[in-house]
């Protein structure tokens, strides 16, 4: 006779089963809160000691046992101990997949593939008032346990005040460098003492030997807002748009002055235009690219040999930029140097020779003009971009041929000049360009 054991028994059993399982899960449980806790804790205090973000990101590198990584938009990579003492030919292709691109295009939260197949755990780090960022833990050395991310999730937080201190300490320093540079251009520090202990200050200190150029960064127009000013000049002061050593950059007015240390050393003068020349060059290279602005350019005054000429240098700068967007003159660089006969005629003082010079060559066209004479000052001064071709002058005004050759008669009529003498020729182009860069008013 088979004995069947009672039901009661098999609940009994399930049920201290799943009473131990749920101990056991309680106690894990309890355990990772527990390592969680002293994790918050211990970053916390790293926090309120103001030990700044690099001890946080070498703390939690030590929890993790993997790298980590905070990356934000248009600005640097801040590193933990484990890649920024890694060799940069080891750690650059890692850096190059870690851009802020990368991770938003991946959802920005969870598991993130990079491009050289490492894994890493995104978390967003909640911010206000500043650009999004993330907090990324490569797995370099072992998978991530489920403590790990959930430490990464709950200290983004505290990581996200500490960039909030970060742009706070930065936007003071800012300030303090931006009316530095204002001042300095614009010749309001009167003594070398004054000079000194405020560059001291804003860490411009400038080595004996070295050479400062002034330059205008010629935004174009719909950019030339003061917030976009701020935001170019914060992309080039971080170390991701770096673009050369010793570079300074700062809002001066509606423009973006940029000043530049070269040093000198025993170099003749034509290398020192030369080595001046292919530093601008480069500086402009790096400001396209860093920028996102491909239409730039660069106005330059002549190198400085002292900090109290940098006043000197900037003004030429901006000469520079009025007489090349006046006259039209080629090139992405353009310094006062190389104006050549431009720069002569922006220096004619006015004056009664000026005023006969305009007069005779130049007020006629303008008259006609007004009366309806047919665009004649336009079309002479495309004529002379043309090279005195007629027929690329009528392209570019979009006229017909024989209307531009009909302007141009209607201009040597009036003027009593012949467009065919090299002589008339060259007194009209330099009343046209004499005109453009300090126009005179014609009666009404």
């Amino acid at each position: 006779m088979t004995i069947m054991p009672r039901k009661e028994t098999y609940i009994d059993h399930r049920e201290d089963l799943s009473s131990g399982v749920m101990e056991r899960t309680v106690l894990q449980g309890n355990a990772m809160l527990t390592e969680l806790n002293g994790r918050l804790r211990k970053l916390t205090a790293l926090l309120l000691e103001g030990r700044g973000l690099y001890a946080i990101l070498d703390e939690m590198e030590a929890m993790l046992d993997n790298p980590v990584v905070v990356v934000r938009e248009h600005d640097k990579a801040w590193l933990s101990r484990g890649l920024r003492d890694t060799e940069p030919t080891e750690v650059w292709p890692l850096l190059q997949s870690l851009t802020y691109r990368q991770l938003d295009r991946g959802a920005g939260e969870g598991y993130v593939p990079l491009t050289n197949s490492v894994r890493v755990y995104v978390k967003p780090i909640p911010e206000q008032k500043t650009k999004q960022s993330y907090l990324a833990a490569v797995e370099h050395k072992r998978e991530l346990r489920p403590l790990d991310k959930l430490s990464i999730d709950r200290l983004a937080s505290l990581v996200g005040m500490e960039l909030a201190n970060v742009e706070a300490v930065r936007e003071v320093e800012d300030k303090y460098l931006d009316q530095f540079l204002h001042d300095w251009l614009t010749g309001k520090i009167v003594s070398e003492a004054d000079w000194k202990l405020r560059a001291e200050v804003c860490g411009c200190l400038i080595p004996d030997g070295t050479a400062l150029v002034a330059a205008m960064v010629g935004l174009p127009e719909t950019d030339g807002s003061a917030d976009r000013l701020r935001e170019a000049c914060r992309l080039l002061r971080s170390e991701r748009g770096r673009t050369a050593e010793g570079l300074l950059v700062a809002p001066v007015g509606d423009d973006l002055a940029a000043v530049l240390s070269i040093p000198q050393g025993k170099l003749a003068e034509g290398e020192r235009e030369s080595a001046l020349f292919a530093a601008l060059t480069e500086l402009l290279d790096s400001l396209k690219e860093h920028l996102g602005e491909p239409e730039l350019k660069l106005y330059a005054g002549r190198a400085a040999h002292r900090p109290d000429g940098l006043q000197g240098s900037w003004t030429q700068a901006k000469h520079a930029r009025q007489v090349a967007e006046v006259c039209a003159l080629p090139g992405d660089v353009i310094a006062y140097d190389k104006l050549g006969v431009y720069s002569l005629l922006y220096l004619i003082p006015s004056g009664e020779e000026r005023e006969q010079f305009l007069n005779r060559y130049s007020l006629p066209l303008q008259l006609a003009d007004r009366k309806g004479g047919g665009r004649l000052m336009e079309t002479l001064e495309m004529f002379f971009r043309c090279n005195g071709n007629i027929k690329l002058t009528s392209e570019r005004l979009f006229a017909h041929y024989n209307t531009i050759v009909y302007r141009l008669e209607k201009v040597q009529a009036i003027l009593g000049v012949s467009l065919d003498d090299p002589e008339d020729r060259l007194q009209l182009h330099l009343a046209l360009k004499l005109g453009q860069i300090t126009p005179s008013s014609a009666p009404n």
